[in-house]
């Protein structure tokens, strides 16, 4: 059934042998098999996050019934690698089509990046967007914005929990534009702060703001929108 779409799973008593680059053998006990329509298959015991044995995409899974068993067998050919599952009883057996997508990440140095180029007032009320990736002897600077008074604000786009080193390359951008006799202002986005970055971060007289922020902003905008819709 899985050659025709289906994932196909198996809950019962069943014993495994798997012969390939090693040999081994797991006795009889309750366990779940999982054939996927691509030639995946899993079996999973109560615990733990990975399977206790699997094949990859491709495998060739073939099924018969001998002596009241049920007998499931796996074979990869490159490199070759066999699992044999024998079920000597039945729990339960589902056999369903299930979607095939792509996991869209969101919250993403892009996605942030995107945010503050669409919504520049989030970081300042009245800043103008100046440009992104912005090339220095320093590296790109993510977003440089301009300010109502004319300053830049250069910020630095981090996903996950900054730390130091952050902080010290904002630190430099700032100053090389600094070195330019520009008016500057550091700002950095992300999730939270090490506490190191914190210290270094409020003595160079940065600026920091939460990604979460952006997200609440969304949710706003969403609410606005509902409120007008009704």
């Amino acid at each position: 059934m899985y050659r025709q779409g289906y994932v196909c799973i198996v809950i019962g008593i069943c014993s495994i042998e798997y012969k390939g680059r090693a040999t081994s053998y797991a006795d009889s006990a309750a366990r779940m098999l999982i054939v996927k329509p691509d030639g995946t298959l899993l079996i999973h015991e109560s615990s733990k996050r990975e399977p206790l044995n699997w094949q990859p995409p491709g495998s060739r899974i073939d099924a018969n019934c001998k002596d009241n068993k049920l007998i499931v067998i796996s074979k990869r050919y490159s490199p070759l690698e066999t699992i044999i599952v024998e079920f000597t009883s039945l729990d339960a057996l589902i056999l369903c089509k299930l979607a095939s997508t792509y996991l869209r990440v969101i919250g993403t140095e892009e996605d942030l990046v995107k945010s503050i180029i669409n919504n520049p007032s989030t970081i300042e009320p009245g800043a103008e967007v100046i440009g992104r990736d912005i090339p220095t002897p320093m590296g790109k600077v993510d977003v440089v914005l301009k300010s109502k008074d004319g300053s830049l604000i250069v910020i630095e786009v981090k996903n996950e929990r900054a730390g130091i080193s952050a902080v010290a390359q904002l630190k430099r951008y700032v100053e090389h534009y600094s070195s330019m006799g520009v008016k500057v202002q550091g700002v950095l986005i992300a999730p939270s702060l090490s506490e190191e970055a914190k210290r270094l971060l409020y003595k160079e007289g940065f600026r920091f703001v939460s990604a979460h922020e952006f997200s609440k902003a969304k949710r706003t905008s969403l609410d606005m929108f509902i409120k007008r819709s009704n």
